[in-house]
């Protein structure tokens, strides 16, 4: 039996808004080799956020058929914009139904930070957001919905008004962002959103701040996480933070 020259263990598919230039580079750098990241693009013509955000999580099973025959262990919804508006319990039906559809796993960035939280036994909250104000609250209400307390919330750019622009920032953004927080005493920080780069700063602050620190997570990193346990479970680490190398 011939071995594939990639994707050798298995292959994952991801979904992400259609600008977003962050979540396959992401996958790839957090996965194994040995897994295939392959990606698809989630798309509406409509001119506002919200109708293009609720189109995309309300259309799961038609992002999975995207990719035709290609055979996937798992799939991964790159977007917590859209979980944030559907919020957790129509989040979880959509899921479930798309996954009943096409067969395979389907998990949202938001529903696997919430799998991680859970491992860490987090329930208080720092939470840093590349959102304009309106789906940065949002955000803060799934948060408080699935139970958490939200011991600080910092936007990273206050004055930011449209979400294309979250695509422009930077680890380094994410990063400042990190280091402006003025509340340590927390189970976990949450670094959210699939558009903002933010592999390099995770890294860069396990290095300087290490067991010092809560456990720092972010939307791809999470993704990444739960879509390999749902792929080759051997792989995957006991919490995501493991995935992060320095």
């Amino acid at each position: 039996m011939s071995t594939a020259d990639y994707g050798a263990r298995a292959r994952i598919g991801v979904a992400t808004p259609q600008a977003n230039p962050t979540v396959e580079p992401e996958m790839r750098l957090l996965l194994p080799a040995a897994i295939g990241v392959y990606g698809t693009r989630l798309v509406h013509p409509a001119a506002d956020v919200e109708t293009r955000l609720d189109h995309y999580i309300r259309h799961l099973p038609e992002a999975v058929g995207s990719f035709g025959s290609m055979r996937l262990a798992a799939f991964g919804f790159g977007c917590t914009g859209s979980s944030y508006r559907a919020g957790p319990a129509l989040e979880d039906e959509l899921t479930t139904a798309a996954s009943s559809v096409r067969g395979i796993p389907v998990v949202t960035a938001a529903q696997a930070i919430r799998r991680a939280l859970r491992v860490f036994s987090a329930r208080r909250i720092a939470l840093i957001s590349p959102y304009p104000t309106g789906l940065a609250e949002a955000g803060y209400a799934y948060w408080q919905a699935d139970g958490l307390t939200l011991v600080e919330t910092l936007r990273v750019d206050p004055v930011l008004t449209d979400t294309h622009r979250i695509y422009e920032l930077t680890s380094d953004d994410a990063y400042a962002a990190l280091a402006s927080l003025q509340h340590r005493d927390v189970d976990a920080i949450l670094v959210s959103g699939t558009g903002m780069p933010t592999v390099h700063a995770l890294q860069r602050w396990q290095r300087e701040h290490g067991t010092k620190s809560p456990p720092v997570l972010s939307s791809n990193l999470c993704l990444a996480w739960a879509l390999l346990q749902h792929s080759a479970p051997e792989l995957a680490p006991p919490n995501p933070t493991l995935l992060i190398g320095a």
